[in-house]
């Protein structure tokens, strides 16, 4: 009889991931655009060839290109585009760390949170905050922290989304 149940909740699993896949590609508009290559001029001069997409009657050309044209840096850091003079780190690792804490600190002291790094993302310290039980580690939660302007987003798991504290 258990097995009988456990092979129906598989099934029903495995029905509604396919179906969840179905519904999500049929939600895709397709587009049509065009590649070509184009010449980029600075001050009437040719200064690189880049391939460029044209949709809806706008031209897109890679900024990295562009840069590269009118010979200044590009950099993308987190969700902020910088041509030219480029932003330099603010804070620490260890900043990083007291950032979240002081938002937390009632949490973590009432539950002796332990706080680590877990990598790097996109110009954010990636912060892993848990409770540490001799037989199991519980996370209670894992942060972000802007590298730039020391910002601090905990990570909402339901919605999978970052949320500004």
């Amino acid at each position: 009889m258990k097995d009988k149940l456990k092979g129906l909740v598989i099934g029903i699993l495995i029905g509604s991931t396919i179906t969840g896949a179905t519904a999500f590609a049929a939600n895709t508009t397709p587009i049509k655009a065009v590649i070509q290559k184009i010449n980029l001029y600075v001050d009437g001069n040719k200064k690189a060839t880049a391939n460029a997409i044209t949709y809806n009657n706008t031209t897109y050309v890679p900024v990295r290109s562009m840069g590269k044209a009118i010979g200044e840096k590009v950099s993308l850091k987190g969700e902020n585009l910088y041509i030219g003079k480029q932003p330099t780190v603010k804070v620490s690792l260890d900043d990083a760390f007291d950032l979240v804490y002081n938002k937390i600190k009632k949490d973590a002291d009432k539950y002796k949170l332990s706080f680590m790094e877990d990598g790097t993302a996109s110009g954010k310290y990636v912060i892993r905050v848990f409770e540490n039980y001799p037989d199991h580690i519980a996370t209670y939660g894992w942060y972000q922290v802007d590298m730039y302007s020391g910002a601090v987003y905990y990570y909402d798991l339901v919605n999978d989304k970052y949320i500004k504290l």
